[in-house]
């Protein structure tokens, strides 16, 4: 089978299988009355090792074979006419802004009013946009992905979002609460670093699709966590992004690079 369909799948399916056992651990791996993991607990066994077990396939498949030597973003994600990856790449902008919408929303109710979560409210925004555009250049071939700060915005959006979260559970003491979570976050967030590396002759085909399907995978994981629909949101941007950028690269990779102009050498030509 293709690796453009088998590792996404392997990423969509595990992470299923994921979400389903998070849910059985997060109905029968708790005490009721204090809220305490059960060590030792069947789901929370079980859930670990599907995690290290679909990690360490997506780090075997991605690191295997070859990967063509790509000058840039543009050649490594040509996506010309690609309608399918061009209506998840539009579809996960408009998640991005649905979720700052949400967040700034919330905080002006005072619902919410950590300033942290602003800002990830105004960088979702923002990332949104970037993304619109990201997709629109990789569809219509405009070869605009050479130092690209679109690319680098969505990157710092999942930072300041990683503080965010990590602000609001810094007081559990239950990691187990929500580790899924914060792996679902760091996942995502260095398979955007890696995507956007190439826009920086820093392209590194094999941790860019791992990361990205590894994000994928947790980011579907921790669905079953409950979150707010803000968070529920971004979480879909980056499973369907991160997905179809994945899909993509790995689409590129396993063709002939396309060939590079040549420009016609007229000097000293003369017309007779």
């Amino acid at each position: 089978m293709r690796k453009e369909i088998l590792l996404p799948a392997i990423a969509v399916v595990g992470g299923g299988a994921g979400f389903a056992l998070r849910r059985w651990e997060l109905a029968t791996a708790f005490e009721p009355d204090t809220g305490l993991p059960i060590a030792g607990a069947p789901a929370t066994m079980a859930l670990i090792a599907l995690s290290v077990a679909v990690a360490a396939v997506l780090l075997a498949l991605s690191l295997l074979g070859k990967y063509p030597r790509f000058q840039g973003y543009d050649q490594a994600f040509r996506g010309e006419r690609n309608t399918l990856y061009a209506m998840a790449g539009v579809l996960s902008a408009f998640l991005l802004i649905g979720a700052g919408g949400l967040i700034a929303y919330e905080f002006v109710q005072g619902i919410n009013q950590l300033y942290t979560r602003l800002i990830v409210a105004v960088m979702a925004v923002a990332s949104g946009v970037c993304v619109l555009s990201t997709v629109r250049n990789s569809f219509r071939a405009e070869n605009k992905g050479k130092y690209s700060v679109p690319l680098l915005v969505p990157a710092f959006a999942f930072c300041v979002w990683l503080i965010a979260a990590y602000q609001v559970r810094a007081g559990d003491p239950v990691q187990l609460d929500y580790v899924f979570e914060l792996f679902g976050i760091i996942a995502s967030l260095l398979g955007l670093y890696f995507i956007a590396g190439f826009s920086f002759d820093k392209g590194k085909c094999g941790p860019a699709v791992f990361f990205s399907l590894l994000g994928v995978y947790f980011s579907l994981v921790t669905l079953a966590d409950g979150h707010d629909l803000a968070s529920m949101l971004l979480y879909g941007f980056a499973i369907l992004y991160l997905l179809a950028s994945s899909a993509l690269l790995l689409y590129n990779a396993a063709r002939p690079l396309p060939e590079e102009p040549v420009e016609n050498d007229t000097e000293g030509s003369s017309d007779v």
